[in-house]
């Protein structure tokens, strides 16, 4: 496997322990308030070509060499090679291959087959840059976070019921041809998958997988390192105790059937759904990179306040990262190897507020959004 010395190394310093007596702690205190160019290198800018025109993207997802973009109405995803768009998908409608919501997607990359979970629980599959179509699931168990193993078995959020009366939640080995699932990765209970981050958050090194899980009120927050169908603890971390979400608002299990019962979701689960949408808190990892035996990973604050953190060996440092002239926080709409990019004409781009204090890069961030015909400019880099 490649980068296996990197990997064996921080097995070696953090073992695969999520206790509490060995987790780090990512204090405030820390935080250090820094300019984009002063923690970024290898810094590149450039508009998006396209020789159709772009509907508006959501979301941006990479892996291997290629980027893959959802447009808002979930209908369309775009192949991204480069600064270019070398192949569109658009099968909307109800006939045969044909989806009228895109709920998920992932890409394996080795075979060139593209995995699409619809608003209706089907999984179709097609594959190469012309979307031909090969075959669909009827009834795909899993529902977020989607990245294919292989050319037929995807890792996902999956949920069984139990003999013991609850639906048991966690991350499984899905088949992608019967839906069926198989074995499990990583047990979850029900607070945990409804905060787990999307597939966007999972990094893939060589043959390996990252992904963090979450840890609402006291749990830790877990990165795990995916490999031969198993997962490992890496490191766990835990936020300062005032961003932790109070025990008293989680639901940690789900009885069977309990999902259509309106009065439970209204007595039960309504509290947690609140406290997501209205409070500050801090969960599990946005954008994980596992790079330079360095583990990275962005968190919210206090919108639209977000933090770069950077673990190697027990060190932590932690950033805000602003840049002159701009509003707001940079944050990374997408990772891209072990790039981050950052998109402005996007639904995640931030605006230009004072051109005096534009530096360079911001005057080239200006001169691409004006030369871009509308389409997303990217600002990649690698954190120094």
């Amino acid at each position: 496997m490649r980068k296996s010395i990197l990997v064996l190394a921080f097995l070696s310093l953090l073992g695969c322990s999520g206790n509490k007596s060995t987790s780090i702690l990512l204090s405030d205190d820390i935080i250090e308030e820094v300019n984009f160019e002063d923690i970024a290198t290898d810094i590149q800018v450039f508009s998006l070509k396209s020789s159709c025109l772009l509907k508006g993207i959501e979301m941006f997802y990479g892996i291997d060499d290629l980027v893959f973009g959802i447009s808002e109405d979930h209908r369309t995803i775009y192949w991204i090679k480069g600064d270019s768009v070398i192949s569109v998908l658009e099968k909307y409608g109800r006939g045969h291959g044909e989806y009228t919501y895109i709920n998920d997607f992932t890409y394996y990359p080795k075979d060139s087959i593209l995995f699409v979970h619809t608003i209706d629980d089907r999984l179709l599959r097609y594959q190469g840059l012309n979307g031909t179509y090969m075959d669909e699931c009827p009834e795909f168990s899993g529902n977020t976070g989607m990245h294919a193993i292989n050319s037929r078995m995807l890792l996902a959020n999956g949920s069984y019921d139990g003999e013991d009366g609850l639906i048991h939640q966690g991350l499984f080995l899905i088949d992608a041809e019967t839906g069926e699932l198989g074995k499990l990765i990583c047990p979850m209970d029900y607070a945990q998958s409804y905060f787990q981050n999307d597939e966007g958050s999972n990094y893939q090194s060589g043959d390996s997988i990252w992904f963090v899980v979450p840890g609402p009120g006291e749990d830790d927050n877990v990165v795990y390192m995916f490999l031969n169908d198993s997962a490992r603890a890496m490191l766990s971390f835990r936020y300062d105790e005032k961003w932790r979400i109070p025990e008293n608002v989680l639901l940690r299990e789900m009885p069977v059937g309990s999902t259509s019962d309106i009065n439970f979701v209204i007595q039960k689960l309504q509290p947690m759904m609140d406290y997501r949408n209205k409070e500050s808190y801090c969960n599990g990892g946005y954008h994980f990179i596992y790079s330079g035996n360095r583990m990275m990973f962005w968190s919210f604050i206090d919108f639209p306040q977000t933090v770069l953190n950077v673990i190697k060996k027990n060190d932590v440092s932690r950033y805000q990262v602003s840049m002159p002239g701009f509003d707001g926080y940079v944050f990374p709409t997408f990772m891209y190897k072990d790039y981050y990019v950052t998109t402005y004409n996007t639904i995640f781009g931030m605006d230009i507020n004072d051109e005096e204090k534009l530096t360079p890069i911001g005057k080239q961030i200006k001169k691409e959004i004006e030369g871009c015909d509308g389409n997303p400019v990217f600002l990649q880099y690698h954190i120094k």
